[in-house]
This record gives C-alpha cells, sequence and structure tokens, in this order.
C-alpha cells in the first residue's frame, strides 16, 4: 500500500509542475522583403532565444499558461526585431482618427489681448543705450 501511494504522489507532483512549450502560439507573417528562408533561420533562432530565456530564467512559470505566455512575448519580440510582421489584433488597434475641433460660434468675443509685447533680451541694451545719450 505503501508504494502504491509514494508512486501516485510522484505521479501528483510531476503532473503539477509546468511543462515548457513546444513552440509559439502565436501568429508571425514574413517581413516585406524577406524570404522564405530567412524567415525560416529567424523563426528557428527565436525559437532557441525563447526556449532558452524561459529555461535559465530565474523565476520559473506558475502554469504552463504562465510559461507560454513569456514564450510568446520573448518569440515576437525577436521575431519584431528582425523585421517581421505581427498581426495585431482589433481590439489593441487604436482609432487613428483624430477628434474633430469645432471653430467656437461667431457671437463669441475674442480672448483679452496684453497690453503690449514683453520686452526680449536682445532689445534691453539697445534700450539702455538709447538712454545712456
Amino acid at each position: 500500500m505503501l508504494q502504491i501511494l509514494t508512486i501516485l504522489i510522484s505521479v501528483f507532483l510531476l503532473g503539477a509542475c509546468s511543462t515548457m512549450p513546444s513552440g509559439p502560439s502565436v501568429l508571425v507573417l514574413p517581413g516585406i522583403g524577406k524570404n522564405f528562408d530567412q524567415f525560416h533561420n529567424d523563426d528557428l533562432a527565436c525559437r532557441q532565444l525563447s526556449h532558452a530565456q524561459i529555461t535559465t530564467s530565474r523565476q520559473q512559470p506558475d502554469s504552463k499558461e504562465d510559461a507560454q505566455q513569456d514564450y510568446d512575448i520573448s518569440y515576437i519580440q525577436c521575431m519584431y526585431g528582425k523585421g517581421h510582421r505581427i498581426p495585431v489584433p482589433d481590439e489593441l488597434m487604436y482609432n487613428s482618427r483624430q477628434e474633430e475641433w469645432f471653430p467656437p460660434p461667431p457671437d463669441m468675443p475674442a480672448p483679452p489681448q496684453a497690453a503690449g509685447p514683453e520686452p526680449s533680451l536682445n532689445s534691453l541694451p539697445a534700450k539702455a543705450a538709447k538712454a545712456r545719450k
């Protein structure tokens, strides 16, 4: 009975550990002007880099989902840095339209004007020279 209990506990503990991702779960497209061979080589390099960053990290991921997210972030950064395209979901796109500003109504008074222009630093010596004469 003790042997069965030991086996069950070890199976449970191994199942509780987070597993390493086998690859990215995000879509990356070849960059403009990049051929398939360049894309494939960059993909392999970024997969290796992402895997190395997760396995050598000081803080182990809490779950399989956290490990996959960390892997994907590293992979996306690497591929984007190499000039490839990363599709962005519509929810993350910002509205590029600027808000429209309408002019004030025609009967609105103009803002008050200052009494005169403030003297600049360059005009002060000229006024002082005139005052000496």
